[in-house]
């Protein structure tokens, strides 16, 4: 069985055997595709902080991020919370899909009416 360690103190046990950089690779890759088209963006980029807050919490435990070399994903991370808070923006595929949603139900407001 596969042990997830966060540092020296905290092991879980990971069934399956699932190998977890495979599993954060796929997240990245899966995640970076959606995150570029902004396809369910608030989605792909909380699934990139939680891998990001564990890429930190495994590998570069420490006080600060530029001691430990975990700058990039303390950055990353950042950039990620601001995609979560705020969205994609107006010309993304979340944007665009929300749209024809809007004038669906208009349609159908004005066809009841």
């Amino acid at each position: 069985m596969t042990n997830l360690d966060i540092g020296d103190l905290i092991s879980y046990p990971v069934p399956l055997d699932i190998n977890l950089l495979f599993a954060a690779g796929v997240v990245e890759l899966a995640g970076g595709v959606l995150i570029l088209i902004g396809l369910w963006t608030h989605l792909a980029s909380l699934l990139a902080l939680i891998t990001m807050t564990m890429a930190y919490l495994i590998a570069h435990l420490a006080w600060f991020p530029a001691l430990n070399g975990g700058e990039m994903a303390a950055l990353y991370w950042a950039a990620f919370l601001v995609l979560f808070t705020f969205g994609a923006g107006p010309y993304s595929a979340d944007a665009w899909l929300e749209l024809r949603r809007q004038e669906k139900r208009q349609n159908k407001m004005e066809e009841s009416a």
